[in-house]
């Protein structure tokens, strides 16, 4: 096994972040774990390594553009305000846990249920008008 950085040199160790063969001179210890060059700043910036960062989908993003689909359809106001509140309950969820993906979703749940609102409000004005 070569080092990454110096390829005529026989790797010591691999690197606790990104888990890369490297040599005595590459690697420096860290909080008691041997990094790399790349992966030191990230522990001494206090991020985690990409290696131990999880990612997850957030449910409730997943549910709020699921009822901002079917409010486009039927039950615009019935369902938008809905779909809003879980938008809103998704975001705050999203803000407060980094590891959580979905806040495209929450955007998109929030614009088509303000979109469907406002098609049922219209469709309601004019049939009334009528």
């Amino acid at each position: 096994m070569e080092c990454r950085h110096h390829p005529a040199v026989a790797a010591q160790d691999r690197c606790a972040g990104c888990m890369e063969p490297f040599c005595a001179n590459c690697l420096v210890t860290v909080k008691g774990r041997k990094h790399c060059s790349s992966c030191k700043v990230m522990v001494i910036g206090d991020r985690v390594p990409m290696v131990e960062r999880a990612t997850k989908l957030c449910p409730e993003a997943d549910e709020a553009l699921k009822y901002a689909i079917i409010a486009l359809f039927c039950l615009g106001i019935i369902l938008g305000p809905v779909a809003l509140s879980k938008a809103s309950a998704a975001r705050k969820l999203i803000n407060a846990d980094p590891s959580l993906l979905g806040s495209s979703q929450v955007t998109a749940a929030t614009v088509m249920a303000i979109f469907a609102i406002g098609l049922w409000l219209l469709a309601n004005i004019e049939r009334f008008a009528s």
